[in-house]
């Protein structure tokens, strides 16, 4: 059973996650629109990735972190769909890009695995046995 405590827990990690999963949405939005240059919001490719790529990490990895031992399919999905579409974005972006795959930056190549790594919580979160 469930004590208070559990239940503020599972709570505050699902916030955290969908909040991640809004950041990364509305990042990958903007960079759509502005296809290298200002998007929907007034700012550039650097400021984006620093206040939406970076804040949804580290929101999807505190989420992680405050539910690791509680029960939650929105957390699990949130965090698998989430590493998803951080780590293919950034790579499906790199793709289209002049050079390729093969002109990769350190950089990007850290989102990328970064994005996977997140991916792989969710998964983890998936088959444990509760």
């Amino acid at each position: 059973m469930y004590s208070q405590e559990n239940v503020r827990r599972r709570k505050i990690s699902e916030a955290l996650a969908i909040v991640a999963m809004a950041l990364v949405l509305t990042y990958i939005t903007d960079a759509a629109v502005g296809q290298g240059k200002q998007g929907l919001l007034p700012m550039n490719a650097v400021q984006r990735g620093m206040i939406f790529g970076a804040s949804s990490i580290i929101l999807f990895s505190l989420s992680f972190g405050i539910g690791i031992r509680e029960k939650s399919k929105v957390t699990t999905i949130l965090l698998i769909a989430g590493g998803a579409v951080t780590g293919t974005s950034v790579l499906g972006a790199v793709a289209i890009a002049k050079g390729g795959l093969t002109a990769i930056q350190s950089s990007f190549l850290a989102v990328v695995i970064v994005g996977y790594v997140i991916m792989g919580l969710g998964l983890l979160r998936l088959v444990q046995k509760k």
